[in-house]
């Protein structure tokens, strides 16, 4: 509701004024227009405030992060296959070794491997910024999905981008631009590919559906959960749909999916001998033994509450369009007026689109089967709930677009006089919650800078210091020694990045389809393999320890517990056979004698 210039609200109430009022009485009547339109301007200042401190606390935290030591283990995968695929070894987790489907995220190596290219083979600054490069994109996505959804009014507009600004920012989202994991990168193409699927829908063209099946089918290989979109929303489109263009465009879409998916899966299964990932059957099946349950119980409902502590608002949204029915309200179609009135979730299902229930019924799919089907390893900062964020931002604001045009009718015109005063109000309480998190976090970027701590990419004087060497025993030494030592570990991510010629057994099965298709045997590893050196289990695979433990072929092996190593996790095992048994037992001898 716009407020009249002052030269039409001064023409009206002089029409209106009775023959003789006085100038003053007149001026009186104007006066609160004034205080009316300094409190817009005022609420008008307060959102972009808002929306600086948001982008102020984003890059704070994104840049208190920006080193080596943040990268997570498993992000470095991706750079050893980068590395493979561009020494000519194909997608392989070893060089010469067997393809290897070890990537849950497929699609993430357009953007590792001309990165490892770019940075001439640093494996630690390469890794950073395949996360970091899709940080920006992915706000960009948001707002221009934020402004689709929210629609043509202003003040919902203004109302979604501060709210989604304000969750976002105090999320542990900007944790993922630095990582060097995929998280970031399968957000944006969902959001993509719901910004799509909305342009597309306008003309709702056959064509236009099998352009959009064709790049959803790829979601499996971005991410596989976001499948659910690619396949729910063209089907909600099928099914629910009244028009029958919009159906054939969402039967397009379905087949153009099927289709694209069916050809992945084939051609995974024929090159790398699996058409699913296989962290798949580690983080979906019992493949550890009850050990490694026992090690995460609790672990996805406590990641669920800590992601709904920073995105309930959107939630609440969602909810009181949907329960209380404010934003559907509408009257039966042929009811007489005032009779008809539907009103909860009858009336939000009848004013939803088919579109929009695709997206809820995927993005609870999705939070569905992180929280009670994955075993969250390597699972920091909510990292498994955060897939369907996209979804739940669209069906936020477009719920929050029908809550404003309900309340503007109800208010009717023009806008009360408190309605700027409450928009203050709220965004000052916006103001509130967002100063602890963002004095914290620039003491945190002031302590990094003060450290020294930024811009460092080194892995191999990383390797040196003490974090990694309380986790992997004398790696820095052991990186050392010729490619053709053999190296079996569960923990394969930063040690495989600082030995990319050597051989790396995954006894985890990430990267090895001999523990990953069947549970974990002894006797399978020394029939394939003869590791020069084991840095034995982490904790969690007890089974596996107890396995490794009990067989014959550990007699050949010296081994070392943690507690004598002084290591936090695991001890490591040196065959005596080895070539390189001499040289390792004096790095075991010189490290254990520094201490």
């Amino acid at each position: 509701m716009e407020t009249p210039l002052p030269g039409e609200e001064r023409a009206e109430l002089s029409a209106d004024a009775p023959v003789g009022q006085g100038a003053a009485e007149v001026a009186a009547e104007r006066q609160p227009s004034l205080p009316r339109e300094a409190v817009r301007r005022l609420a008008s200042a307060c959102f972009w405030i808002t929306m600086a401190l948001c982008l102020a606390l984003m890059a704070c935290k994104t840049a208190a992060a920006f080193g080596v030591a943040t990268l997570w283990d498993d992000a470095y995968m991706f750079q050893r296959y980068a590395r493979n695929v561009v020494a000519g070894h194909g997608v392989s987790w070893n060089p010469h070794g067997p393809p290897t489907y070890g990537l849950t995220s497929l699609a993430f190596l357009a953007a590792a491997v001309p990165l490892h290219l770019i940075t001439g083979g640093n494996t630690s600054l390469a890794a950073m910024l395949q996360s970091l490069v899709c940080g920006p994109v992915l706000l960009v996505l948001l707002v221009l999905l934020v402004l689709r959804a929210a629609g043509d009014g202003k003040v919902a507009r203004l109302s979604c981008a501060a709210l989604v600004a304000f969750c976002v920012a105090r999320s542990t989202l900007t944790d993922h631009f630095v990582s060097g994991m995929d998280t970031s990168f399968g957000l944006c193409f969902l959001t993509a590919y719901l910004l799509l699927a909305l342009r597309l829908l306008g003309a709702a063209r056959v064509a236009g559906g099998a352009a959009l099946g064709a790049f959803g089918g790829l979601a499996f290989s971005v991410r596989p959960e976001l499948t659910a979109y690619a396949v729910l929303v063209p089907l909600a489109l099928v099914v629910l749909e009244r028009d029958r263009t919009r159906r054939r465009f969402g039967l397009a879409a379905l087949a153009a999916t099927a289709g694209v998916l069916a050809l992945h899966l084939g051609v995974a299964k024929l090159y790398f001998g699996s058409p699913l990932p296989l962290p798949f059957y580690a983080k979906s099946t019992n493949l550890y033994g009850t050990g490694i349950l026992r090690a995460y119980r609790g672990r996805p409902t406590i990641d669920l509450v800590d992601w709904l502590d920073f995105f309930w608002p959107l939630f609440a949204v969602l909810a009181l369009d949907v329960l209380v029915g404010l934003g559907a309200r509408q009257a039966a179609p042929g009811a007489p007026a005032g009779e008809g009135q539907r009103t909860g979730p009858r009336a939000w299902w009848s004013a939803s689109s088919a579109f929009d229930k695709g997206v809820l019924a995927a993005t609870l799919l999705c939070l569905a089967y992180s929280w009670l089907f994955v075993v969250p390893i390597m699972g920091f900062s909510q990292r498994f709930y955060y897939a369907p964020l996209p979804g739940l931002i669209y069906l936020a604001c477009r719920s929050a677009a029908r809550l404003a045009r309900t309340l503007s009718d109800s208010l009717g015109q023009p806008a009360p006089a408190f309605m700027p005063v409450a928009a203050v109000a709220a965004l000052a309480s916006l103001w509130l919650h967002l100063s602890a998190p963002l004095t914290t976090a620039g003491k945190d970027l002031a302590g990094a800078v003060a450290a020294n701590r930024l811009g460092h990419f080194n892995v191999a004087k990383h390797g040196s210091t003490s974090g990694p060497q309380k986790y992997w025993f004398a790696i820095d030494r052991v990186s050392t020694l010729p490619d053709d030592l053999v190296i079996a570990t569960t923990e394969v991510g930063m040690l495989g990045a600082m030995n990319l010629k050597k051989t790396i057994v995954d006894l985890a099965g990430l990267n090895d389809r001999r523990f990953a298709l069947e549970p974990f045997s002894a006797d399978r590893l020394f029939k394939a393999y003869k590791p020069d050196l084991i840095y034995m289990p982490h904790p969690h695979y007890v089974k596996m320890i107890d396995d490794l433990e009990a067989h014959p072929e550990m007699s050949r092996y010296v081994v070392y517990s943690q507690k004598k190593l002084g290591t936090a996790q695991f001890g490591i095992a040196v065959r005596r056979e080895s070539p390189y048994f001499e040289r390792l037992q004096q790095i075991v001898k010189e490290k254990l004698g520094s201490k």
